[in-house]
């Protein structure tokens, strides 16, 4: 079976120098909006002459990988959940990654300890509670407690954003 390098939540263009120098194409499957992602990836090929091909998908993009195997064209995961890419990981379709670059910028904390991905941005969960709401020894764990069933306005309990937590 092909392995990718997985990418979360794409950033910087210099994570593709490494991978891109022997070739004149790099192949990326992304659930990132192309609104977002196209003009870097534009940039990228501008600068380096590498051609980008680049597959947007709003869902199933593991499935999608598991499913093409050794034949996949993918070079490159780029997703917007660190989640799918260590579930990848675990199943063997990811490669390590060994960059000096994105060592050196990437905090230990958002990286796969043997490579495999690399979390280029994050999103802030926020919370909002009511003034009168005593959340001194409060904690995220605590949201599972039944007294708050109910009680809290979230997005549907199986998103991805919300099983990653």
């Amino acid at each position: 079976m092909k392995k990718f390098t997985g990418f979360a939540l794409l950033a910087s263009t210099v994570a593709f120098a490494a991978g891109a120098a022997n070739t004149a194409e790099l192949n990326i499957y992304t659930t990132r909006e192309p609104g977002l992602i196209q003009p870097l990836l534009d940039s990228f090929t501008a600068s380096s002459g590498v051609k980008v091909n680049t597959v947007f998908l709003k869902d199933g993009l593991a499935e999608r990988v598991l499913s093409e195997g050794a034949s996949s064209p993918a070079d490159v995961l780029m997703t917007v959940d660190a989640g799918n890419l260590v579930d990848l990981a675990e199943k063997g379709v990811t490669q390590a990654v060994e960059s000096e670059t994105l060592s050196k910028a990437i905090p230990a904390e958002l990286r796969d300890a043997k490579g495999h991905w690399f979390a280029l941005s994050m999103r802030a969960r926020v919370l909002y509670a009511a003034k009168d709401l005593d959340l001194a020894s409060f904690n995220y764990e605590d949201l599972a407690d039944a007294k708050w069933k109910c009680k809290v306005c979230i997005r549907a309990g199986q998103h991805p954003y919300n099983t990653a937590l």
